[in-house]
């Protein structure tokens, strides 16, 4: 078994991934209906959508597998994220990176896999939309090209998902704020803000003179 070297932009594709804030997540439908149409257009009985993190492969949707993630050195992900197209292993037996892998020679008994790299914007690799076989076989050209735009979609939905996101948390910091300037005073509302009240420098109000006063009466009385 040769397990993956690590890619060149490993620190920054981590952190590409860490970005979305996906991992350990629940299932989602929008991910679990990608892989299951992966799975019919490629006849495959496994598709998984792979994420490799720092020391495991976590999978956010199976499709013909329990199984919820597995150490990133048997990953046959962690190959295919080096790629610029999908990588395809007809059959495992005949490898040498994976002939002696415990995913082959164990459960889920991987014969066949192809995977398409999940290319995010910062051109980082950071999973993949994969299908796998018992069997030993291969895919016509048009299946490869459907599964590679089914992996754009896979970053699609992550984009997505990461853009909902920030953006329920810009309206919950917009909705706290209102809510701070509806309950507190101005100079409260300043503190809040960690801001000086600007009428502080004024003595907090109106000014009160101390000079004479001018009047008519006040300049009677001198006479």
């Amino acid at each position: 078994m040769q397990p993956a070297p690590r890619p060149h932009d490993e620190e920054e594709r981590i952190a590409a991934l860490r970005s979305f804030e996906v991992l350990d997540t629940d299932p989602e439908v929008a991910f679990d209906d990608l892989t299951r149409i992966a799975a019919l257009v490629c006849g495959a009985p496994i598709a998984l959508v792979s994420l490799v993190d720092s020391d495991r492969q976590w999978f956010k949707s199976r499709h013909g597998l329990d199984a919820t993630e597995t150490p990133r050195e048997l990953a046959f992900c962690a190959h295919a994220i080096q790629q610029e197209r999908a990588m395809v292993v007809s059959d495992s037996h005949q490898d040498i990176r994976f002939a002696d892998n415990p995913l082959v020679t164990g459960a889920p008994h991987v014969r066949f896999y192809a995977g398409a790299p999940l290319q995010v914007g910062t051109g980082s690799a950071i999973g993949t939309l994969c299908v796998i076989d018992h069997l030993p076989r291969d895919l016509a050209p048009e299946q490869l090209e459907i599964l590679e735009a089914l992996a754009s979609q896979v970053v699609h939905q992550l984009e997505l998902r990461r853009t909902s996101r920030r953006l329920a948390a810009a309206t919950r910091r917009a909705l706290a704020l209102e809510r701070m300037m509806m309950t507190y005073t101005p100079r409260t509302v300043w503190q809040q803000l960690g801001l000086a009240d600007p009428r502080a420098a004024h003595g907090g109000g109106a000014s009160v003179s101390n000079r004479p006063s001018c009047s008519p009466t006040s300049a009677g009385s001198r006479g």
